[in-house]
């Protein structure tokens, strides 16, 4: 996943400067702000007091303690999803920054930047088995770059050299090892930054090529991934594209948002749960123009999907070309700048004189059909108990446009990928390839600290019941959050894979927890419902109150699955 945003920091052009002695808490406190980062998530522990102090102390940062590590990068990452705002993250070493990988890693995967502080085991104690030691290394996987303090001279340069790290595109979480002794001790260095290198790449002969062979094609497909999320201007860039070429859109997870949902031109979203048509669109398609995307296998169906006769590939990162599937043609870049370059280079032609496919008409009818295919399994019923697709119409159809929405990972989070629409990148949040449940609460929670409009958040009973004691969190800061729990008592996709291998009554189910109980417990207003009418109405409700709202949904536990819907062999004829 890649992105080429600027950050907006400056500080990588100061020149170096002598610092006054100050606490190494206090060097790392007015880094962060200045490169603009006023968040800062945590969970105090005795390593980490100093700084947790420090932050608490004054008034330029917000402070927002989890209720557990590993909600803490979910927070980081929602605030960024929603916001384009950077937040920074501390835990303790060890047990603490073992619970926050999934985090970590789930950003990395995503492209999203987190300046992460772990106060590390001091060097003179490493070896002689201190508290929570573990190797540094152990968090090389699941990170843009690690960072590690050995020398309390070395803090407030490479405090300043990781924030610029995580800034630069494209984007990641970086770790800041600071051992927990230098927080709390004066420390006078240089403060210096160190600029990232950037490779530069020669596109110009890619270029000439890739037009020339946009401009003869007659059945295009523009693929818009993630790093169409990150680049500055990836909705205009994908619109324009599309109607140059007048070609239908797909999206994939992390794409999804970046073209509007209700675009007669929106052809779906690819994954293991891609509808009969679209099947069918990309194997006859004879280009694929794929933006900001490697073609992961979450959504590729573990690359099982066809992807035209040829695919003219664009990515900031060179080792994302050709990696999954062949490109015929590879650019390395912003999303943005080479699609302006092509589109300018495309009007050159006379595209109308090719025959092909109407954009269009050619979404529209594919579209049209998955719904009637849901509408005749009775998947719009309205309950009780109610199917996902249902849940899904509901919310949509109450909720405002513009409303921000984070989900989990689950069943639901597979139906929602084509029967939820989103109208901005901003306005849907999702995982990508990382896909670990436990994201969507404390996604939303991230959300809503700087978002004005209410969050709603998409979650399960099994994903909700990792993550529940952060209800705890959006109740304390009153957050303006409404989070929606399918209750099927199951772990819906796993018990419908097990039927595939091992006959309808293997399944994983329980009784799951009342979870208005719960949530009134944790101080939230809650409720259950059944129905459509009744899942409306209590959301409208949710929405004229500020606070956290939990709606327990009941849902069809027999309901099929996602990719269950249509055959790709039966699919429309184009």
């Amino acid at each position: 996943m890649n992105d080429d945003r600027s950050s907006g920091s400056d500080s990588s052009k100061r020149s170096a400067q002598v610092a006054t002695a100050k606490r190494g808490a206090e060097c790392v406190y007015e880094a962060l702000l200045d490169a603009g980062i006023e968040l800062l998530v945590g969970l105090p522990g005795t390593q980490t007091l100093p700084l947790d102090r420090t932050v608490a102390a004054r008034e330029g940062m917000t402070y927002v303690m989890a209720r557990h590590e590993t909600a803490i990068p979910h927070i980081a990452w929602g605030h960024y999803e929603t916001s384009g705002e950077v937040a920074a993250t501390l835990t303790v070493p060890g047990p603490g920054e073992t619970n926050a990988m999934h985090g970590l890693k789930n950003a990395a995967e995503d492209g999203v930047p987190i300046v992460h502080i772990a106060a590390d085991v001091d060097p003179d104690d490493r070896g002689r088995s201190p508290i929570h030691e573990i190797d540094p290394g152990t968090y090389d996987d699941v990170l843009k770059e690690n960072v590690v303090v050995t020398r309390p001279f070395e803090l407030p340069g490479a405090v300043r050299r990781g924030i610029e790290i995580a800034l630069t595109p494209p984007y990641g979480p970086v770790r800041l090892g600071v051992p927990s002794g230098f927080l709390d001790r004066e420390i006078e260095a240089p403060i210096s930054a160190t600029e990232p290198e950037r490779s530069t790449y020669d596109n110009e002969g890619a270029y000439g090529r890739a037009t020339e062979l946009l401009a003869e094609s007659r059945w295009p497909v523009v693929y818009a991934g993630g790093g169409t999320r990150r680049t500055a201007e990836g909705s205009r860039i994908v619109r324009a594209l599309a109607e140059t070429l007048d070609a239908p859109v797909l999206c994939s997870h992390k794409g999804k948002g970046v073209f509007p949902g209700d675009d007669p031109r929106f052809l779906g979203v690819t994954g293991s749960h891609t509808p009969a048509g679209v099947w069918r669109v990309l194997e006859q398609a004879d280009c694929v123009l794929a933006l900001g995307t490697d073609f992961d296998g979450v959504t590729t169906g573990h690359w099982e999907l066809p992807m035209g006769e040829s695919i003219v590939q664009i990515d900031l990162d060179p080792g994302a070309i050709g990696r999954s599937y062949d490109a015929e043609i590879g650019i390395v870049a912003d999303a943005t700048d080479a699609g302006d370059r092509l589109v300018a280079e495309l009007n050159d032609f006379d595209l109308s004189s090719i025959e092909g496919w109407n954009g269009e008409a050619v979404a529209s009818n594919v579209r049209e059909e998955y719904f009637e295919q849901l509408n005749d399994q009775g998947l719009f019923n309205d309950g009780p108990p109610l199917p996902t697709p249902a849940v899904l119409r509901a919310v949509r159809d109450t909720i405002p446009r513009g409303t921000p929405v984070v989900t989990d990972v689950g069943g639901f989070r597979l139906w929602s990928m084509q029967a939820f629409d989103a109208y901005d990148p901003q306005a849907f949040v999702t995982a990508g390839s990382w896909a670990g449940m436990g994201t969507g609460l404390p996604g939303a929670i991230g959300a809503a600290f700087t978002n004005e409009n209410q969050i709603v958040c998409l979650t399960g009973d099994g994903g909700l019941l990792m993550c529940t004691q952060e209800l705890h969190t959006a109740a304390e800061h009153d957050l303006d959050v409404v989070v929606l729990v399918s209750v099927n008592d199951d772990y819906g996709i796993i018990s419908k894979s097990m039927h595939t291998e091992y006959g309808p009554e293997a399944r994983f189910r329980w009784d799951s927890p009342d979870f208005v109980a719960i949530a009134e417990g944790f101080g939230c207003r809650a409720t259950h419902v059944e129905t459509t009418s009744e899942l409306r109405e209590a959301t409208e409700a949710a929405l004229d109150q500020s606070g956290p709202d939990v709606i327990s949904v009941a849902v069809d536990p027999d309901e099929p699955a996602a990719p269950e819907v249509g055959d790709y062999e039966s699919a429309i004829d184009l």
